[in-house]
């Protein structure tokens, strides 16, 4: 019999040093930019299938993108994505909050994507007074893995209250619905596409006044080579918020997704 140990050996070497689909390496002649998002944070994004997402950021990414690029879609559990972003596999990062930790390895669009109010959400059952964060003081709250909220509620809650941490929305939404936790904190549009294709949520209400108004951002990876897009659509992002087109999109895909919910 003969020994192709060495054939096995050179092709194995090869396969690792292939790209991973979807992704680039090393400078090409292509002008495409592979990008990724959240894939459960409807209206702004979410996934339709394991190569698509749909949602408000999607529309406004091809809004603002250069003539003459291509858009690839890279369908990745969240926290993956902000990896691959860091090493480089990631163009883009699309709707991202602004973070200390994210700038290490971001550079963000000079002009936010769009508005992220925060919101307080309660049961209409069990009505509390709420005028202020010191408010919730005597209560226990729900947040979830990896979320931020900016406007120093970050800094407040982690020293001031009493919260909860869940690994998803669907769960501080579950625990709120059985009274385990008597609010929960999240983005006030995602929090309603949530209440609004859930039929036992629809008790469930978000309160005034906002937790905070802070913008998200679209952010270029600084390993990409395509990071000289980055003037170009941050100026055209400001172009559309000044026409209203942001919020425009929010509320458009608010209704679509509640017509015809994906995945979360």
């Amino acid at each position: 019999m003969r020994n192709f140990g060495w054939k096995t050996c050179c092709l194995c070497l090869i396969a690792s040093l292939m790209p991973l689909p979807g992704f680039s390496q090393g400078p090409d002649d292509t002008d495409e930019i592979v990008y990724a998002t959240n894939p459960h944070y409807p209206p702004y994004d979410w996934r339709v299938s394991d190569k698509a997402f749909a949602g408000a950021s999607i529309e406004l990414l091809e809004l603002v993108k250069p003539p003459g690029v291509t858009l690839k879609p890279a369908v990745l559990p969240w926290k993956r994505a902000q990896l691959y972003a860091e090493q480089g596999l990631v163009d883009l990062l699309v709707s991202i909050r602004i973070t200390p930790q994210r700038s290490e390895y971001l550079v963000f669009t000079t002009h936010r994507a769009f508005p992220n109010p925060i919101a307080v959400f309660a049961r209409k059952d069990r009505p509390f007074p709420f005028k202020s964060w010191a408010d919730l003081k005597p209560l226990i709250g729900g947040w979830s893995t990896g979320d931020y909220f900016g406007g120093g509620f970050d800094e407040y809650w982690r020293r001031e209250l009493k919260m909860e941490e869940a690994p998803s929305m669907e769960n501080n939404f579950g625990k709120l619905g059985l009274g385990r936790i008597d609010y929960f904190v999240t983005g006030y549009y995602v929090g309603m596409a949530y209440i609004n294709t859930h039929p036992d949520m629809l008790s469930i209400t978000a309160l005034t006044p906002l937790i905070s108004s802070q913008d998200i951002h679209f952010g270029f990876s600084k390993r990409s080579k395509q990071i000289h897009h980055l003037k170009y659509m941050s100026q055209r992002l400001e172009e559309l918020d000044k026409q209203g087109v942001p919020e425009a999109l929010l509320n458009k895909h608010l209704e679509l997704y509640i017509q015809n919910p994906g995945p979360l």
